[in-house]
């Protein structure tokens, strides 16, 4: 991404080592380890440089706490599992409000944990084609994203705002990963680029109505559509072009099924679609866009016609 005159998704303070995890390797409960980064670093690097060394910081915590013998067993390795971005591989930003997104994950194999942490990220490669970065809130005020769920297993939750007024443009729509390491007292720790690839997209919304209401049967219904989806560039909702929305019907007790497909207009009727329809009896209509991976599936609300 090339550089834009606005607050970049970076960030990166210190993270607070678990009591327990604290009490295992002998140091003071309440240490903060601060990592060696600039803590209010404004480049991707610097936020990245953070969650590294906090990384570092929690592996010396493990090391000094670490008996001098150790067998190392197949399953002593720590795993991280269940990742997901608002409860699935997505999330969704508008034109002006700030947006939360929680990313989950649960690590299991260790019985002591010493830290772990989430990021996301969007670029080619980590170490140098690292367009954004992002840590999390939890991350960046030295709290715990974890805490214990069973025997050997963490639940770890995460959470992050984005201001799509400082933070985006149209460039940061599409595919993201997320960075993420823990580090447990079993021999293998986790420490990966891409946890999971998932998408950040701007969010669409999809108008409709059927008219004339009341009409007289054999006359013409005009059902009326425009696509629409966030502009981070501009901070408005424009008319998403040459997308592919489904015209649904139904009887007013009926279900909602597909009965024709239409690309949206260019233009002055940039995202607009219409379609004409026969009135014979009472019926629904709808417009539905299955999402792109920049955009995601929205329906529009059903307009119901009286046929007298």
């Amino acid at each position: 991404m090339s550089q834009h005159s606005r607050t970049k998704l970076t960030s990166g303070k210190k993270v607070t080592l678990g009591v327990g995890a604290l009490a295992a390797s002998g140091l003071a409960v309440g240490l903060l380890v601060t990592p060696s980064a600039s803590a209010g670093g404004t480049s991707a690097a610097d936020a990245l440089k953070a969650s590294k060394a906090a990384a570092a910081d929690a592996s010396a915590a493990k090391k000094a706490a670490a008996p001098k013998a150790r067998v190392a067993r197949a399953a002593d390795s720590a795993v991280v599992s269940g990742v997901s971005v608002d409860g699935g591989n997505s999330a969704r930003v508008g034109t002006t409000n700030t947006q939360t997104i929680t990313v989950k994950w649960t690590i299991s194999g260790g019985s002591t944990l010493y830290g772990s942490n989430a990021s996301l990220w969007r670029g080619t490669d980590l170490d140098t084609g690292a367009e954004q970065f992002l840590t999390s809130e939890e991350f960046n005020a030295g709290a715990d994203m974890c805490v214990q769920s069973g025997d050997a297993k963490y639940s770890c939750t995460a959470t992050y705002k984005i201001d799509p007024q400082s933070y985006l443009t149209n460039e940061d729509a599409g595919a993201w990963k997320i960075s993420l390491w823990a580090v447990t007292d079993a021999v293998t720790d986790v420490d990966t680029d891409n946890a999971l690839t998932w998408y950040l997209k701007r969010w669409s919304r999809l108008s409709n109505n059927a008219a004339p209401e009341p009409i007289a049967k054999g006359k013409k219904i005009t059902i009326t559509g425009k696509l629409e989806r966030a502009n981070w560039d501009t901070h408005k909702y424009a008319g998403y072009t040459q997308q592919t929305v489904r015209l649904q019907e139904r009887s007013l007790t009926g279900s909602y099924a597909t009965t024709s497909s239409h690309i949206t207009g260019t233009g002055s009727q940039a995202g607009v679609e219409k379609q004409t329809r026969t009135a014979t009896t009472d019926r629904c209509y709808r417009y539905k866009f299955e999402g792109t991976s920049t955009t995601p599936p929205v329906t529009a609300t059903g307009d119901c016609v009286d046929v007298r």
